[in-house]
């Protein structure tokens, strides 16, 4: 294991991979702190009073949900070593934390943006037998809330985070997979602390115009997430699929001759290759015959990122790639029609159309 280079993925791809799927759930509960905050204070107009107590709380919720985090994540690195792929959540499972986190991320700028009462209630509490173990309930109940959101992570992982799971089940080590984790998480953790601390600065001074822009920059996260559950799930409701059209119309030659594969036929079984590398998948899109067996070749070449998490639900193919790796599937299609390949977390996608 290069752990030097496990920590720079994460300082860099892995960061900002991590910081599109989990970053509204640490604005969302920080920006929502704050606002109930401030609303609560009968000071809060004095910002000079107030900004001391202020200053002390700006880093503390940060901080504990990245440590829950990389605890979390440490912990489910040495089970994957240990176990394998035994204990890895299956894909229904992912999709329905995929969902809830964009629910959640919604619901949170609705509460932001004053739409409804019912938002407000929208918060973790910790349990009324901790409240009662720990003194200043008002103010440890307001650190509850990231800290849990930070151990929830583990389900909920960005693609370079899928990826590095890989690299600890195949460790078949579970120091080795704990190592992996942690050092993958610390690298991320730089830009989580400056989203974090940026949300609570910016809503002490700027409170009702930075609720407005959180709340619409939580909306489309939300809307990007749940998009990616329906790409996974094949849904015709997904973005790319209502806009197909208008992008045919203006790229429709450059479409035909660059991204649709001419799949070879070799002993009457049609030859699909596909590479999987960082930004997706290439070809993108790939024709066969319909009644014809294909094989269907996945190669990766020191890739890391969602794409290694490979699905194609309509053949039933789910696999995890190693950064280097070849894997073969053989299916025979019976049904004309155009079926969407993707990463689990719905970030890249590709097309097989079966045709006549």
């Amino acid at each position: 294991m290069d752990f030097l280079f496990i920590f720079f993925t994460g300082l860099t791809t892995g960061g900002l991979s991590c910081l599109a799927v989990q970053g509204g759930l640490l604005t969302g509960v920080i920006s929502n702190q704050k606002k109930q905050e401030l609303e609560n204070d009968p000071n809060s107009k004095n910002k000079t009073h107030q900004l001391k107590e202020i200053d002390s709380l700006d880093w503390m919720p940060v901080l504990l949900f990245l440590v829950a985090k990389l605890i979390s994540h440490t912990i489910l690195g040495f089970m994957l070593g240990l176990a394998g792929s035994f204990i890895t959540l299956s894909l229904d499972a992912k999709l329905f934390f995929q969902a809830l986190t964009a629910l959640f991320m919604f619901a949170s700028a609705m509460n932001l943006m004053n739409v409804h009462p019912i938002f407000r209630y929208l918060s973790f509490q910790p349990p009324k037998w901790v409240r009662k173990m720990i003194k200043g309930k008002s103010k440890n109940s307001s650190l509850f809330a990231p800290f849990v959101l930070g151990l929830m992570t583990i389900f909920i992982p960005c693609g370079v985070t899928q990826a590095m799971e890989v690299l600890a089940i195949n460790s078949g080590n579970p120091f080795i997979g704990a190592a992996t984790m942690f050092t993958f998480v610390l690298g991320t953790m730089p830009l989580f602390a400056i989203l974090g601390i940026a949300t609570a600065k910016l809503s002490e001074v700027w409170n009702s115009v930075f609720s407005k822009v959180a709340g619409y920059a939580l909306i489309f996260m939300a809307l990007y997430t749940i998009n990616g559950v329906l790409v996974v799930i094949d849904s015709p409701l997904t973005i790319q699929r209502i806009t197909q059209p208008i992008s045919h119309f203006f790229s429709a030659d450059r479409f035909e001759k660059n991204n649709i594969n001419t799949t070879a036929i070799k002993n009457g079984v049609q030859m699909v290759n596909i590479q999987v590398v960082n930004q997706g998948y290439s070809p993108s899109y790939t024709r066969v015959k319909k009644g014809i067996p294909v094989e269907f070749t996945l190669t990766s070449n020191n890739t890391y990122s969602c794409a290694l998490s490979f699905v194609f639900r309509e053949f039933g193919i789910r696999t995890s790639l190693r950064s280097t790796d070849k894997q073969t599937f053989t299916f025979t299609p019976d049904k004309v029609g155009r079926y969407t390949f993707t990463c689990s977390m719905g970030m890249y996608s590709g097309i097989l159309e079966v045709v006549e």
